[in-house]
């Protein structure tokens, strides 16, 4: 699954102008490569940069497709369907807010500031001399603001917590525990739980959907601002 929203930017086809005329000079074949100029490995480390945003973006539509794609056949043996549904959302959770560290870390190859990848922090990237008063502090700060309001459930998730958001999700589970365990008392209610999961999923996945939308927009109007300031930087190599 491509994104054709984010594959087709303009700020791509900005660093395509350096990138492909430096692997046609490559003997990829024969393993040789060239020594890149100044500019082309700034662009190489930028491109690389800003494909770990989209290809972010892009593993969270994976994490949605996944809510409803649970097979008793491909799965692990251990794994029920609770267990692949909380899978799914805690990989989710725990990507809609790396990408906004990811952003940071571009800004800090954007700007040449030489900063370790730990350091790339608010306080060192969007308070930036360079970065303030610009538009890709104003798209910094949306982002920030949109991705904060997940960071609860990701910490959660990151400190080994099992992802727990509702009653909802705690009844399926103990269905499917019960299941697993061979507890034949709760197989007349088989039926009803697959009715109530399936919705379950359903309603996450259009809840998750529409935040994606929305972070896509904010991630558009950050790249396009980016590829701005790429565009001026490029111009400094060849002056």
């Amino acid at each position: 699954m491509k994104n054709s929203a984010l594959d087709n930017l303009q700020v791509f086809n900005s660093a395509n102008t350096v990138i492909i005329p430096y692997i046609k000079r490559c003997d990829l074949e024969s393993g040789i490569t060239v020594t890149a100029s100044p500019l082309e490995q700034y662009t190489l480390d930028f491109f690389k940069a800003v494909r770990s945003i989209t290809d972010c973006m892009e593993q969270l539509h994976f994490s949605i497709e996944l809510l409803s794609g649970y097979r008793t056949s491909t799965s692990p043996d251990s794994m029920n369907r609770h267990d692949h549904i909380v899978f799914a959302i805690e990989n989710y959770y725990l990507r809609i807010t790396s990408v906004y560290d990811r952003c940071l870390r571009l800004i800090n190859i954007l700007y040449n500031l030489g900063l370790p990848e730990r350091d790339c922090k608010n306080s060192t990237i969007v308070k930036n001399i360079h970065v303030k008063g610009s538009d890709i502090e104003t798209s910094l700060k949306a982002l920030d603001k949109f991705t904060n309001s997940f960071r609860q459930f990701r910490n959660s998730v990151a400190h080994n917590e099992t992802y727990s958001e509702d009653d909802k999700l705690q009844i399926i589970a103990s269905y499917y525990f019960l299941e697993a365990k061979g507890v034949t008392d709760i197989i007349k209610f088989k039926h009803l739980f697959k009715t109530e999961t399936d919705k379950y999923i359903k309603d996450k996945k259009s809840e998750f959907n529409a935040d994606l939308v929305e972070l896509e927009s904010l991630i558009i109007d950050f790249l396009n601002a980016v590829n701005t300031k790429y565009l001026g930087m490029k111009s400094k190599f060849t002056s």
